[in-house]
C-alpha cells in the first residue's frame, strides 16, 4: 500500500452460522483478542500487534461468508476524494455512506460493490487501543498470548467473475 491514499486493509466483516463457536475458535485457536460486542450482536476482534480497535467483525447469520472488507485511507479529505472518484468511475455499484459509530469505535465509511460482487469499504478513522506494550523499549510481544497469535490483518483473497473490472477500479481509481 501507499503512504498516502489507501493505506492498508483495515477490517473484514464475516458471517458465521454459530457465533459462540466462531468466537471460541477466533479467540482460543487463532489467538485474536476480543475488543467488544455491539447491540446488533456483532463481535469485534483484533490481532495482538494491531493498534486499531478491531480488524475482524463477526455476526451470526443463516449462511457463512463475507459481508464486506474495509481499507483505511490517510484522512477524511482522501475519503471524500476517493468516494467521489469511485462514484465517477461507474465501475462500482451500491454506493452508500455508513455513519460514524455504526461499527464500534469507527468513523464514517464509504461502501461500494466492486465488479466481482464484493462489498468494499473505505474509512479514515478508527480509535487506537494499542497493542498492550509500551512505546519505549517494548518486549517483542506481550505476555499471555494464546493460539496462533497472528500479528495483524494484512490481506484477504477475493475472487469473482469480473476480476479485470475490479483490478481496474483498484488500480486506476483507488491507486493500488
Amino acid at each position: 500500500m501507499a503512504m498516502t491514499g489507501v493505506l492498508r486493509p483495515g477490517h473484514v466483516a464475516l458471517r458465521v452460522t454459530d457465533l459462540e463457536a466462531a468466537v471460541k475458535h477466533y479467540g482460543q485457536v487463532l489467538g485474536l483478542i476480543e475488543t467488544g460486542r455491539d447491540p446488533q450482536g456483532r463481535v469485534y476482534f483484533k490481532a495482538w500487534d494491531e493498534h486499531d480497535h478491531h480488524s475482524v467483525v463477526m455476526r451470526k447469520a443463516d449462511s457463512p461468508g463475507m459481508d464486506y472488507m474495509g481499507f483505511r485511507v490517510d484522512g477524511e479529505d482522501t475519503l471524500d476524494r476517493l468516494a467521489a472518484a469511485v462514484e465517477g468511475s461507474r465501475l462500482a455499484t451500491d454506493l452508500q455512506w455508513i455513519p460514524a459509530g455504526e461499527h464500534l469505535h469507527t468513523g464514517r465509511r464509504f461502501r461500494f460493490t466492486v465488479p466481482t460482487g464484493h462489498a468494499i469499504e473505505l474509512f479514515a478513522t478508527k480509535d487506537k487501543v494499542g497493542n498492550g506494550l509500551p512505546e519505549v523499549n517494548p518486549d517483542p510481544w506481550p505476555d499471555g498470548l494464546i493460539g496462533m497469535q497472528p500479528t495483524r490483518f494484512d490481506h484477504c483473497l477475493l475472487y469473482g467473475d469480473d476480476v479485470d473490472g475490479t483490478v481496474k477500479l483498484f488500480t486506476e481509481v483507488l491507486g493500488f
